[in-house]
C-alpha cells in the first residue's frame, strides 16, 4: 500500500494536480466525442480512424495538451477547494480562454471548413462533462477525507479556549475534525471530554505512545506572545520527536521565532490561518508528489529485484532447510515512520536452539549457521524485506530500523535519536553505503544517526538513486556482522 496519509499530510497538492490532469482528460474526451458525432453517429464512437481523419483533430490535441502542460507549470494550488463557484471562475474560464485562443487560431488557418454547430456542440460537451467531473472529484475527496486517508492527523497543545475553537473550525470545514487529541495547558482537571469531543491529556502521561496510539503526524503548539520559548523544555522535548512541528500564536513575531530556529538549525517559514500565524518547525522532507513519486519507485523497483535476485532467494532458502529445517523465515518487530511498529521479515540465518531475539549478531558469531554467515556476508538475508516494501512498511532506501528495545535504549541516550522517524525505513541507507551496517556499540549508533539525520535533511530521488548505486559496492566492500 501507498501511505496516502503521508503524501498528504501538509497540503493537497497531488490531489489538485490529479483533478487538473483529469480536466484535461475530459476535456480531449469531450472534444473527441464532439469529433466524431460532427459527421458519425453514437456507434462509431470507439473508430479512433474516424477522429484521426475529422477536420478537428489538431483542435483537439491543441486544447487538451495546452490545458494539460499550463496546469503542470503554472496552476499549481496547495489545497483543494469543493465549491462549485470557484470551480467556475478559476477552471471553466482557464479552460475557455484556451478554447477560445485555438478557436480563433483554427478560424484564421482553416476559415473554409469552419463548422460554428461543432464548436458550440464540443463546447457544451466539454463543460458538461467537466461539472460532472467535478462533482464525482468532490465525492472522491469527501471519501478520503471521511476514511482519514487525506486526514492531517494532529494533536492541539494549547489553552481550553484555543482548542475548542481550532476543532470548532476545522470541523465545520472538513465534516471530521482535524484534531485528534489534544494536551490541555491552563487547566488542572482534564475532564473536558463532553464538551471537547476529543481525548484530552496532560505532560504526566506517556506522550510518545499517545501520539502513536492515535497516528498523529502534526503537533500544534500553542505558544504565547512574550514567552522565552528558547527556553521552553516542553517544547525541546517535543522536537526530539519523529513528528512536524508547528508553533502557533495571533500576532507576528518573526525574532521570537527566529531566535530558536537558529539555535536549533531548524527549517522554519510562517502561515497566516484565520487569526493565528503558524511557523513550522522540524518539518519531513517526505511529503506530496516526490514521496509520492518515491512510493511508486519503491513499487518498480521492488519487483525488478525479487525477479532478479529470485534464483539466489530460494537457493538460500534450500540451504537453510538442509542444515536447520524450518522455519526459513525470521520475522521481528521493529520500530517504523513516526515511531509506529511493523514486523520485519528476513531469511533466518540462526541457529533455532535459544535463540535471543535481542542480542545484535557479531562477527563469528556462535549462533550463526553455517549457510547463514554467506548468506549475511551478501545481505541475502535482507531480501525478504521486499515484501515490507510492497506492503509500504519500508522503504528501499532510508534509515534502518531498529528493534524496539533499541529504540528505547538509544533514544535516552542520544538526544533527538527519535528523529530519524521521520520517513519509512529502508533496506539500504546513507549510514549503510558509508560502513555503518551491522553490529554497533554506542558511539557507531551515534554516527550512524549523524548519516541518518544528513540523509532526512537532504532527502532527494537523486540521492536515493545514488545510495542505491552505492549499495551493491558497500555489500562488497564492508562485512555485514
Amino acid at each position: 500500500m501507498i501511505n496516502l496519509e503521508k503524501i498528504f499530510q501538509r497540503d493537497d497538492e497531488i490531489y489538485v494536480l490529479y483533478s487538473h490532469f483529469s480536466q484535461s482528460l475530459i476535456i480531449f474526451f469531450s472534444l473527441y466525442t464532439a469529433s466524431i458525432l460532427n459527421e458519425n453517429v453514437i456507434y462509431n464512437i470507439f473508430s479512433f480512424k474516424l477522429f484521426l481523419d475529422s477536420d478537428f483533430f489538431y483542435f483537439t490535441i491543441g486544447v487538451s495538451l495546452t490545458h494539460l502542460i499550463s496546469i503542470i507549470f503554472f496552476k499549481r494550488n496547495k489545497n483543494y477547494v469543493k465549491k462549485f463557484y470557484y470551480f467556475f471562475l478559476k477552471d471553466i474560464k482557464y479552460f475557455l480562454l484556451i478554447y477560445l485562443f485555438f478557436s480563433i487560431l483554427y478560424f484564421f488557418l482553416n476559415s473554409n471548413n469552419l463548422s460554428l454547430l461543432w464548436f458550440l456542440n464540443s463546447l457544451i460537451f466539454s463543460i458538461i462533462f467537466l461539472i460532472f467531473l467535478k462533482f464525482i472529484n468532490n465525492r472522491i475527496y469527501r471519501y478520503l477525507i471521511i476514511n482519514n486517508i487525506i486526514q492531517r492527523n494532529v494533536m492541539l497543545i494549547g489553552k481550553f479556549q484555543t482548542v475548542k475553537n481550532f476543532i470548532e473550525i476545522y470541523r465545520n470545514k472538513n465534516k471530521k475534525s482535524l484534531i485528534k487529541c489534544c494536551i490541555l495547558t491552563d487547566k488542572k482537571d482534564f475532564n473536558y471530554f463532553n464538551e471537547l469531543k476529543i481525548p484530552c491529556f496532560n505532560y504526566d502521561e506517556k506522550l510518545f505512545e499517545i501520539l502513536n496510539y492515535h497516528f498523529i503526524g502534526q503537533i500544534w503548539y500553542e505558544i504565547d506572545e512574550g514567552k522565552d520559548i528558547v527556553k521552553d523544555i516542553k517544547l525541546e522535548d517535543l522536537l526530539k520527536l519523529p513528528f512536524d512541528i508547528k508553533l502557533f500564536l495571533n500576532s507576528y513575531n518573526k525574532n521570537l521565532i527566529n531566535s530558536y530556529t537558529d539555535k536549533f538549525n531548524f527549517a522554519s517559514n510562517s502561515e497566516r490561518r484565520k487569526d493565528y500565524i503558524f511557523y513550522s518547525l522540524n518539518n519531513s522532507k517526505f511529503i506530496g508528489i516526490p514521496l509520492f513519486v518515491k512510493f511508486v519507485l519503491d513499487k518498480i523497483f521492488s519487483i525488478i529485484i525479487i525477479l532478479i535476485t529470485l534464483p539466489i532467494l530460494l537457493i538460500s532458502i534450500v540451504l537453510i532447510l538442509i542444515e536447520d529445517g524450518y522455519p526459513f523465515i525470521f520475522t521481528q518487530i521493529r520500530t517504523g515512520w513516526d515511531g509506529r511498529k511493523f514486523k520485519i521479515y528476513k531469511l533466518r540465518t540462526l541457529k533455532k536452539v535459544n535463540p535471543d531475539r535481542t542480542l545484535q549478531v557479531s562477527a563469528n558469531d556462535s549462533r550463526l549457521l553455517f549457510f547463514g554467515k554467506f548468506i549475511r556476508r551478501f545481505s541475502i538475508d535482507e531480501l525478504l524485506q521486499i515484501y515490507n516494501v510492497l506492503k509500504g512498511d519500508m522503504s528501499l532506501v532510508g534509515p534502518r530500523p531498529h528493534m524496539i528495545e533499541h529504540s528505547k535504549k538509544y533514544s535516552s541516550i542520544i538526544k533527538n535519536f527519535l528523529t530519524r522517524h521521520k520517513c519509512n525505513p529502508g533496506i539500504t541507507g546513507w549510514a549503510q553505503v558509508n560502513g555503518f551496517r551491522g553490529a554497533t556499540d554506542d558511539e557507531l549508533m551515534k554516527k550512524r544517526m549523524d548519516y541518518d539525520i544528513w540523509y532526512l535533511k537532504n532527502w532527494s530521488l537523486s540521492l536515493d538513486f545514488l545510495i542505491m548505486f552505492k549499495t551493491v559496492y558497500a555489500i562488497l566492500k564492508y562485512k555485514a556482522d
